[in-house]
């Protein structure tokens, strides 16, 4: 499904709530060698970070997260939030990088123009 957007609206779904706002998060891993020398306690902090972005999408917020496929991962997060402090609060109270295994590169308004579901 292909939905485009008006700049002036910029909603994803009808359903998001007017008062929320649409946000994009880059972070990358704490070191070029992760996850391929990741330790249990890393990837402990990675799986609560993958339970929360459940936990986003079943409560509505989560819009779209992923990283890239190469040798030096990338994720981004694109989720709803009140506004922009709201929205680095969020992010900074992820368990990966509040314990410093991914590192924030920014928080950023965001609006989503054109999605098509794969």
């Amino acid at each position: 499904m292909l939905e485009v957007v008006g700049a002036a609206e910029s909603r994803y779904d009808d359903s998001m709530p007017a008062d929320l706002k649409q946000f994009i998060a880059m972070f990358t891993p704490c070191r070029e060698t992760f996850p391929g020398d990741g330790t249990e306690e890393e990837f402990a902090k990675v799986n609560e970070h993958f339970q929360q972005l459940k936990r986003d999408e079943e409560a509505g917020t989560l819009i779209l997260a992923g990283r890239t496929q190469d040798e030096n991962p990338a994720g981004i997060y694109i989720f709803k939030a009140e506004n922009q402090e709201a929205a680095e609060r969020r992010i900074k109270e992820d368990a990966a990088i509040a314990s410093g295994v991914f590192i924030l590169q920014w928080v950023r308004p965001y609006a989503v123009a054109l999605f098509k579901a794969p």
